[in-house]
């Protein structure tokens, strides 16, 4: 009776440790997603990555600037042929975290990444060409992605592409590749996180007119300013997409005016040096703004940057024409020795966002030696206009 009773009370324990090694063997085939154990539940396993979006390609790098200049955020995702698979956005205030990362849960496979910031938000300036967000989209393919700027029935834009008081409107864009292997099987909250670096596509551009003789007081109300440029659609790669007659005839006009109380600036100042400024001199000198798209060396030969005005008159009787020149060709040559890192000029364009561009009237007419760009001086005499 009592070995039998022996024998019964090792089956138990014997049976009991079985069962315990069986339920852990079940539970790790039921929830882990990197072992070789069959299982039938995969809810809480999906393969993909996190993107962390980084916008440094300014003048300050290391600093990511992307929190505080992106609203909205959009990704779309191509297989390797350029054939559009899927898109997610963003648009909550996560955004404004540096925290924040997009999880994208896609298949084992290899992908191309192009995001764009600024389009998706509740107050866009530049709008996706028509079907890009649209439902169940199953034939796009990327060089489809067409940005546009609108404009109105006269061809001219009057947007402001950034706002800073309501956040919204200005045009980002980057892309990466990317491949998604067995090894990014992974439960919620360890994803793989990949950067997806962004560049700023919109400029603000501030043209400045001061008159040297006496008086020494400007009127915006004398003047029209205009730009033309190319660039007002975008394709996948962030060039300008094929243009028409149509397109090359569109210009910017200023979002904002200003008659501005400021210091004398010097005319004459070296060339590389910056421009001296007399505060204790005031003059009266007519500002005018604009917000343009991308800035492209490739588009020197028809970009420009076009001032007339209101009271002088050629010989035809038209509104006579003070300023006529290629604006890349001069917002270029302002990179410094101190610039030394950027690559090219085209680098240049892109991480500089802001211009302003001063010019001199004598008598109402523009004084054609030199102009200062920023803090830099221009001598006219090394640019063919």
């Amino acid at each position: 009776m009592t070995l039998s009773i022996l024998k019964r009370d090792t089956q138990r324990r014997m049976w009991g440790v079985l069962t315990m090694l069986l339920t852990m063997i079940l539970a790790t085939g039921l929830t882990g997603c990197n072992d070789n154990i069959i299982y039938d539940d995969q809810s809480e396993c999906y393969s993909g990555v996190k993107v962390k979006f980084i916008y440094d390609y300014h003048l300050e790098p290391g600093a990511n600037a992307f929190p505080a200049n992106v609203d909205c955020v959009t990704v779309f995702v191509f297989d390797t042929d350029g054939n559009y698979i899927t898109h997610f956005s963003e648009t909550s205030a996560e955004l404004r975290s540096d925290q924040y990362r997009m999880e994208l849960p896609l298949e084992i496979g290899n992908y191309e990444l192009i995001a764009y910031g600024g389009v998706t938000c509740e107050k866009p300036t530049f709008n996706f060409s028509p079907g890009w967000l649209a439902a169940g989209q199953k034939d796009g393919r990327k060089h489809d992605i067409l940005v546009e700027l609108p404009v109105n029935g006269d061809g001219v834009s009057k947007n402001k592409l950034h706002d800073l008081e309501e956040r919204t409107g200005g045009l980002f864009y980057g892309t990466i590749p990317l491949e998604i292997t067995e090894d990014d099987w992974n439960v919620p909250g360890n994803m793989r996180e990949v950067i997806l670096p962004m560049i700023k596509d919109t400029n603000n551009i501030r043209v400045v007119l001061q008159q040297i003789s006496y008086p020494n007081t400007l009127d915006y109300n004398d003047f029209d300013f205009k730009i033309i440029d190319d660039n007002f659609i975008l394709d996948g790669t962030n060039l300008p997409a094929a243009a028409t007659k149509a397109d090359t005839e569109k210009s910017y006009e200023p979002y904002a005016y200003e008659n501005v109380k400021m210091g004398y600036m010097e005319a004459g100042a070296n060339n590389g040096d910056p421009a001296e400024y007399d505060e204790n001199r005031e003059v009266t000198v007519a500002a005018a703004e604009f917000s343009t798209s991308r800035l492209l060396v490739q588009n020197i030969p028809t970009a420009r940057l076009v001032v007339t005005s209101k009271t002088m008159h050629d010989n035809d009787g038209n509104d006579k024409v003070l300023i006529d020149l290629p604006l890349i060709m001069y917002l270029k040559a302002t990179r410094s020795f101190g610039t030394n890192w950027i690559k090219d000029d085209q680098e240049y364009l892109d991480r500089r966002s802001d211009w302003t561009m001063f010019f001199f009237l004598q008598r109402n007419e523009w004084v054609k030696t030199k102009i200062v760009v920023n803090d830099w001086t221009v001598r006219i005499n090394d640019i063919n206009l």
